[in-house]
């Protein structure tokens, strides 16, 4: 659970160590929600601003592209008042992302199961 591959880039403004940290500290919960099976997932954080002299207003933005051991792949891109915020926002959208997913996987099985039973139920 602790190598997922994390990388964080920084777009028109110096990447700082509080930064980098609060960044991998909110990354926790997605590795959490992975799990152990999804070990060699791949996170790309990119961190930045999108407007370059504007001070006020949603002038950062925070995107993370993960692709996990499954073959899926997650894309967010958020924008906030602070890069902190972007952050934020970002990881909960991601998060949104894959439970919907987990979901959809979970109603497939259990609909999977339901039909294999009533077969088995015919046939005995």
């Amino acid at each position: 659970m602790e190598t997922m591959d994390v990388r964080i880039r920084a777009t028109g403004f110096e990447l700082t160590t509080p930064i980098n940290d609060y960044a991998e500290e909110k990354l926790m919960s997605v590795r959490h929600f992975l799990g152990a099976d999804d070990t060699p997932a791949r996170c790309e954080v990119e961190l930045g601003r999108t407007v370059g002299n504007q001070r006020r207003g949603d002038v950062w933005f925070a995107e993370i592209n993960l692709h996990d051991a499954r073959g899926l792949h997650y894309f967010a891109r958020e924008n906030g008042e602070s890069v902190n915020a972007a952050i934020d926002l970002v990881k909960d959208d991601i998060l949104a992302q894959m439970r919907k997913n987990k979901k959809a996987d979970r109603g497939m099985i259990k609909r999977g199961g339901a039909l294999l039973k009533r077969l088995l139920r015919r046939e005995l």
